[in-house]
C-alpha cells in the first residue's frame, strides 16, 4: 500500500498547477474568441450595409488621353460593397474638359457608382455646365450624371436657365460634348431680351 500512497501524494502535490494551466487556458480561449469577435477580418456579413465611412471625402480622376479631370467632394461618404456604391453627404463636383467645357454641380446628398462611373444627385441639386462660353444651370431635386456618356440628365421637374432663355420642364438631357439640351413633357418656356 506504501507505493500506491506515494504515488498519490506525488500527483497531488502537480494537482494545484494541473488547475492553474487548465484555468490559464480556458482563459487564454475566452480572450481569443472575444476578440476575434470584435476585431474579426471577414467583416460584415451583410453586403448592403456599410463597411467603413471616410470623412472629408475626395475623389480625383484623370483621363490623360482625353485631357479629362474631375473631382469629387463631400463632407463625408459610406461605403456599401455591394454594386461598390459610395452615399455621399453634400457632395460637390467639379469636372474640366477640352474646348472649355466646365461642370459644376453640389446637392443635399448623392450616390457614386463607382463602377459605372454614374453619380447621382438628389436634393436641391444645382448643376452649371459651361460649354464654350454658353452656360447652363439645371436646378432639380434629382439629376444624373453619366461620366461615360457625358450626359447630364432627369427626368423629374426641372428649371434650366441660359442666356437670355429660361424654362421649366418635367424632365430633362444635357450633352456636355455637344452642349445639346433635350427637354422631356410639357414645356414652360421664357425668352429675355439682353440688358
Amino acid at each position: 500500500m506504501r507505493p500506491i500512497s506515494a504515488f498519490f501524494n506525488l500527483i497531488s502535490q502537480f494537482i494545484p498547477l494541473l488547475l492553474t494551466f487548465l484555468m490559464a487556458a480556458a482563459s487564454y480561449w475566452f480572450a481569443v474568441q472575444s476578440e476575434l469577435s470584435l476585431f474579426g477580418t471577414q467583416g460584415k456579413a451583410d453586403p448592403t450595409t456599410s463597411d467603413y465611412y471616410l470623412r472629408n471625402f475626395s475623389v480625383q480622376s484623370h483621363n490623360l488621353a482625353e485631357n479629362k479631370y474631375s473631382i469629387i467632394r463631400s463632407e463625408f461618404a459610406e461605403h456599401i460593397p455591394q454594386g461598390n456604391v459610395w452615399n455621399i453627404e453634400k457632395p460637390e463636383l467639379e469636372q474640366f474638359e477640352p474646348a472649355n467645357v466646365m461642370v459644376k454641380a453640389n446637392a443635399d446628398k448623392g450616390v457614386y457608382l463607382l463602377d459605372e462611373d454614374q453619380i447621382f444627385l438628389k436634393e436641391n441639386v444645382i448643376v452649371n455646365s459651361n460649354n464654350e462660353g454658353l452656360t447652363t444651370t439645371l436646378t432639380s431635386d434629382e439629376m444624373k450624371v453619366d461620366n461615360i456618356t457625358n450626359e447630364i440628365s432627369t427626368d423629374k421637374k426641372v428649371l434650366v436657365v441660359r442666356p437670355g432663355q429660361r424654362f421649366e420642364a418635367l424632365g430633362a438631357t444635357l450633352n456636355n460634348d455637344t452642349g445639346e439640351l433635350t427637354a422631356q413633357g410639357s414645356v414652360k418656356f421664357r425668352l429675355e431680351a439682353k440688358q
